[in-house]
């Protein structure tokens, strides 16, 4: 599949309607994951299990949304 065809793909069934995006990889002996919702994105969140990974990139995207609202508040 092309990248570009990906891309849209990815636009048109997450991003678009709000959803979150989330990657989990393993390296070894740690689950490394990133999460983005199409406009903040958050990498290098570390677990020991997958789903411990996933929770930290969403509390860490979560945290980041709300900065850049207050960022674009002031």
């Amino acid at each position: 599949m092309p990248i570009w065809l990906k891309d849209l793909w990815n636009w048109f069934w997450y991003y678009r309607r709000g959803e979150i995006k989330y990657h989990v990889s393993y390296f070894g002996n740690t689950f490394g994951a990133m999460a983005t919702n199409g406009k903040v994105a958050v990498f290098n969140c570390y677990g020991s299990t997958p789903e411990t990974a996933k929770e930290m990139a969403l509390f860490n995207l979560n945290k980041a949304i709300k900065e850049t609202m207050v960022v674009n508040d002031e």
